[in-house]
């Protein structure tokens, strides 16, 4: 059985398939599981993010969106109302017709079998709103100072503290939220103590006592973690304030203020303390929707907000009425909303938790330092993990509760600006969620993929959703399913099993396109675009993908344990992730939350598994020399039971609770652990082993760039002010054969942006100078001559300074190193294809206007690298999980008997690849998600180290299945598993082309060839977007073709679907453009073939761009482009031929 059909799906697969409907219910299935890849279930469908802007919604446009999302293969919405900027609609939030138009959205889903997720408060983020009262909405303990001299009366009103500056600024204030701002206030203590006469202060002392949490995906030089070191420094100690000399005077301030206190001799410092709101409101909710945002420390606060929004809305919708279909979820959206420390009841809460009580350490989070920096620093510890504690327990927990309380299940997308661990706050959901930005088109957030991910893995989660393509201002209808081919597929091997596309806008209208928008942010996912009838195809292709990596279970080796305390983003060691998108390696792995280790895990037959049966052979601990004496009781605990671990030993616990005993008994448990001094690399431990991560006692590169120089196109003065644009870089250097290297960090930066490629593939990219880019670049080298490349941007639209900096740095097997550094020995480019010259020497990396000063100490790697890991695992026996001589993209999952692995091509080129899969004994198969079609490889090898070694041959990213389910045949040894069709007769034309006069084309015109839209002369093809009809006959004379017959239309920009001699042979939505034509179909003489293409809106926007708005064809809440725009390249390129060929041969 031979299968051409890269580009080929949907319609089309389900059309010929139904033509044959009586053999497929019988003889194609031998069982379920290729049932449901063939014809997945709609419980596998994508989903989309559905927008409404504030108050733009009308009956019938609800009903056409959510028609129009069945129709092309949407399986689920989550429903959100913001306001971004565009022109309110007559229809005020939350108001009756409001809620009517809710439960008719509910209830026309339910008719249509879609499913809806509403966000769990007014916006994308948070729970609040205008219901929310100040005193239970998000909180901080703010201080005033006041001085005074002993021996005395003091006898004064302290100066009431003012509340903190929002974190988004004063502007998102209404007047009357401005008011409860300003106005809400509540004493908590009032504390004196000896004033040092040089006060000594913490570092960070916003961040640590948790006043300001930045967003890591956006901002550059966030922390993904905050460290906790068992020596963080020292101050004299008559610089601290000693715990024992803070005098509690809380009892003695009156209501208004007023202190009386005779105080002892010396100078004292006052500190009055008190309740303020954080100014967190509920933005980007429409105005009817803004208000606070309700404390998450106070669950109150959340029965309150749920009651006056969620039950609200369900009492008027009604309850779901039908399982899996209408209002199914409840949803919480991206943590934006900063970090509150304080609540009414968070003193006693702490207490409860840690053990001791807060109030003599509150002078710390005025940055003070209290006894000891050291003391100080775990006080703040605990006061962030109490923090992360009533957080998940009291808001996000009760949340996903009360959801399930009135039928609901809970959905969470918990990254970014939350004072928790992402994956801690990840495993209460029933979905985990993430984000990933469209590539070129916003921020770097794979991170939080791999976190959703691992709490999936980790927590018996089988949906694992993501935000998908996201994309910033800029992407103006760019972006199609081609386009996003590779990136989609990179997220199916990161672990995603459910894309929710951002974002499907809510169009209240029938007539105008394209029509609403969300402001500037796409991508454009929504009826209105030109191409939408033929998205089903690629959604059915994401349908049968996502179906196949629920099944069972994902295979990994490694457990990379994330360190206690908050807030953690999870980062995996660089090297075990090469390519600018973060591909896995041969060994996978996951992270996993404290938290979720310490209720879940456990050994068996030496593995670590957990509940759901989850197993990994190989558990890291993170390089943090601090532990609870209870985590490491655990890890005590799984090694006894036969766990391999590799770390290195705590010195200390972070936290105060128990001391100084905790720290006592985290020296002796990692004395048993480890040995006395740690001077065993491989100690025995009952029935397991713990390896020594030396590496973690090295001393850390604090500026890894200092034998680099920064350099540029020589070009004026650089450093000064260098044209705006790209410019490209490029450097060879030699290792020689039979050199091993063991590690190749490359450590790179640049004003303002770059992407490196080493040997041709992408390694790693930055966007900001001040951040240091570490990129693990081992799995790209290889012996004899090896390249490095740099596409550097200058960014802005005017010159300014420009500069490029980098240090590739190797060490080899036999230990000695070697620096590659960017010097005047590189050369450069102003276009890829242009003329290479020396590079212009800038100066070193301290240099002005930069001033590099190093990686700080979270930039530092937290896990052993990759291939310390895999030498372990390889010396355990256990080969990698999958092996390929060039780059490829895989997952890997099993379901019982059946191995599953997703293998994807990342490049523009087709490949011929040999690989290598972690199953012995089992026949290999090919199952291809475009079409549905599977067939057995015939060609494989067992591998001497129990894996089963084949070819494939693969299209420019293309993807697949390789199914490992039954006993293997015999290998065949003169055939090939996959072969290229064989070029064909062309169909040259003349073309009968159709265009819509609707869209200002001509109603017909002849092609004598295969032509460009956009280079045609006239003006209504030139600008025109939308759908053509390419029409011709052709006859089939002379050989026929043999085997399996394939349509190739050559180059589509952007999509295109077909018919021949009426038979529908469906869409081609990506290259290589080929399509299937059914056995019989093809006639010798007179065959009528008919070609459906759809371009982008761009080229019709700019042609209307130049045009009176009354003379315009398009309308829409996004004007982007201007008349000197340059067009998209649009229609069949060609050329159209059909081809044939025998897959066995």
């Amino acid at each position: 059985m031979m299968m051409w059909h890269h580009g080929f799906n949907g319609r089309a697969g389900l059309a010929l398939l139904l033509l044959f409907a009586a053999s497929l219910a019988s003889a194609a299935f031998t069982d379920a599981l290729e049932e449901a890849f063939v014809f997945p279930p709609d419980s596998a469908r994508p989903w989309v993010y559905w927008f409404f802007m504030d108050g733009n919604l009308t009956r019938e446009g609800i009903t056409a969106d959510l028609e129009a999302m069945k129709a092309a293969g949407i399986g689920g919405a989550i429903y959100m109302e913001v306001d971004v900027g565009v022109e309110p609609g007559p229809v005020e939030f939350m108001g009756p017709e409001w809620q009517e138009m809710l439960g008719h959205a509910f209830a026309e889903a339910d008719r249509l079998g879609l499913e809806i997720a509403l966000a769990a408060g007014p916006g994308w983020c948070g729970t609040g709103g205008p219901w929310v009262k100040p005193g239970q909405s998000m909180q901080h303990l703010v201080a005033s100072e006041t001085p005074f001299s002993g021996p005395g009366r003091f006898d004064a009103v302290l100066p009431q503290p003012k509340p903190r500056t929002p974190y988004f600024g004063e502007g998102t204030l209404t007047p009357e939220l401005r008011k409860l701002w300003e106005g809400f206030y509540e004493d908590v203590a009032v504390l004196a103590f000896p004033a040092p006469a040089e006060g000594a202060r913490i570092a960070d002392p916003d961040e640590k006592a948790l006043y300001r949490r930045d967003p890591y995906s956006s901002m550059p030089g966030v922390k993904p973690f905050l460290t906790a070191p068992a020596d963080p420094g020292a101050a004299p100690a008559d610089q601290c304030v000693p715990r024992d000399g803070v005098v509690d005077l809380t009892a003695m301030l009156a209501k208004d203020g007023r202190l009386v206190w005779d105080a002892p001799e010396g100078a004292w410092t006052i500190l009055r303390f008190g309740r303020t709101i954080t100014g967190q409101t509920t933005r980007p909710a429409p105005l009817p929707g803004l208000g606070l945002e309700s404390d998450k420390f106070d669950p109150a606060a959340l029965d309150a907000h749920f009651a006056a929004y969620i039950e609200t809305l369900l009492d008027h919708t009604g309850a779901p009425k039908n399982p899996g279909r209408g209002l199914t979820t409840l949803h919480f959206d991206s943590w934006e909303m900063g970090a509150q420390n304080w609540s009414a009841d968070f003193a006693a809460a702490f207490e409860k938790r840690r053990g001791y009580a807060p109030l003599r350490f509150l002078p710390a989070l005025t940055g003070r330092v209290v006894d000891s920096v050291e003391v100080t620093e775990r006080f703040l510890w605990d006061l962030r993990q109490a923090a992360q504690e009533l957080v998940i327990e009291n808001h996000v927990g009760r949340l996903r509760g009360l959801a399930a309380k009135r039928g609901l299940a809970f959905s969470s997308e918990p990254y970014d600006l939350n004072p928790c661990s992402n994956m801690e706050m990840g495993a209460v959901a029933d979905v985990p969620m993430c984000e990933f930005w469209s590539k070129g088109f916003g921020f770097t957030t794979e991170f939080s993929c791999i976190e959703a991910a691992s709490t999936a893995h980790t927590t018996g989660k089988a949906v694992v959703a993501a935000e998908a393509f996201t994309a910033a201002p800029g992407e103006d209808w760019r972006q199609h399913p081609a386009s996003m081919k590779a990136q989609g597929d990179w997220a199916l091997c990161a672990g995603i099993t459910r894309f929710a596309f951002h974002r499907y806008q809510a169009q209240p209208w029938l007539d105008r396109f394209p029509g609403m928008t969300m402001g500037p942010y796409g991508v454009h996912w929504e009826r209105t675009q030109t191409w939408w009838d033929m998205a089903d195809a690629y959604h059915q292709y994401l349908a049968r993908c996502q179906h196949l990596l629920r099944r069972g279970l994902f295979v990994a080796d490694i457990l990379y344990l994330a360190p206690e305390g908050a807030p953690h983003v999870f980062r995996p060691p660089s090297s075990a992730l090469t390519g600018d998108l973060p591909d896995r390696r041969g060994y996978n792995f996951d992270g996993c939350a404290p938290g979720v280790f310490l209720e879940r895990a456990a050994v068996e037959d030496g593995r670590i598994v957990f509940p759901d049966g989850m197993t990994y052979r190989l558990l890291v601990l993170p390089r943090f020399d601090t532990m609870t004496p209870r985590l490491l009781r655990k890890i005590m605990e799984m090694v006894e039971n036969g766990a391999t671990v590799i770390g290195a030993p705590p010195r200390k616990s972070p936290s105060l609770a128990d001391y100084p005993q905790c720290d006592a008994e985290v020296n002796e448990l990692a004395a048993r652990l480890w040995g006395e001094g740690a001077s065993e690399p491989d100690r025995a431990v009952g029935k397991g082993r713990v390896l020594l991560d030396a590496a973690a006692f090295q001393p850390f590169e604090e500026k890894p760039l200092a034998a680099a120089r920064w350099i540029w196109h020589a070009e004026g003065s650089p450093a000064v002010a260098a044209p705006a644009g790209k410019r490209f870089f490029r450097h060879a250097f030699e290792i020689e054969d039979g050199a091993a290297v063991q590690s190749a960090r490359a450590f790179m930066t640049a004003d303002n942006s770059f992407e490196l490629f080493v040997n041709g593939q992408a390694a790693g990219t930055g966007n900001n100078f001040n951040v240091t880019q570490v990129m693990e670049v081992g799995a790209l080298l290889r012996p004899g001559e090896n390249f490095l490349e740099v596409a550097a941007g200058n960014g802005d639209d005017k010159p300014n300074p420009a500069g490029l900096i980098g240090a590739l740095h190797l060490i080899f097997a036999d230990g000695s190193a070697r620096v590659i550094a960017t010097n005047g020995e590189w050369t450069s480019a102003q276009k890829k294809d242009g003329a290479w010259t020396p590079v212009m020497d800038l100066g070193p990396h301290d240099m002005a206007p930069w001033n590099l000063k190093g990686l700080a100490p979270w930039q530092r790697e937290l896990y052993p690298d990759y291939d310390t890991t895999a030498r372990v695992l390889s010396g355990m026996g256990v080969a990698p999980d999958f092996s390929s001589g060039v780059p490829l993209r895989y997952i890997h999952r099993r379901d019982g008997e059946t191995d599953l692995y997703f293998v994807a091509n990342p490049n523009e080129h087709a490949l011929e690849v040999e690989c290598h899969f972690r199953v012995t004994g089992r026949q290999p198969e090919w199952w291809d998600p475009m079409t549905g079609a599977r067939r057995d490889l015939p060609k494989f090898f067992p591998d001497t180290d129990g894996r089963t070694g084949l070819l494939l041959m693969l299209e420019p990213v293309q993807s697949g299945f390789v199914v490992f389910r039954k006993p293997a045949g015999t290998p065949q040894e003169n055939v090939r598993n996959f072969q290229r069709p064989k070029a064909g007769a062309a169909i040259d034309g003349p073309w009968t082309v159709s265009f819509d006069p609707k869209w200002g084309g001509p109603e017909k015109v002849t092609f004598d060839k295969f032509e460009d839209w956009s280079q045609r002369p006239e003006p209504g093809i030139k600008h025109y977007s939308g759908k053509a009809v390419y029409r011709t006959t052709f006859d089939a004379s002379g050989d026929a073709p043999e085997g399996r017959v394939l349509l190739s239309l050559g180059e589509v920009k952007n999509m295109a679907s077909v018919r021949l001699n009426g038979t529908d042979l469906g869409v081609a939505w990506c290259a290589p453009w080929r399509l299937e034509i059914p056995e019989g179909l093809l006639r010798p003489q007179g065959n009528e073939l008919e070609i459906t293409v759809a371009n982008l809106w761009i080229n019709r926007l700019i042609g209307d761009s130049a045009l009176p708005k009354r003379k315009r064809l398009t309308w829409s809440t996004l004007t982007p482009f201007r008349p000197d725009s340059p067009l998209e390249p649009s229609g069949l390129l060609g050329p159209v031929e059909v081809m044939g060929g025998e897959m066995i041969e």
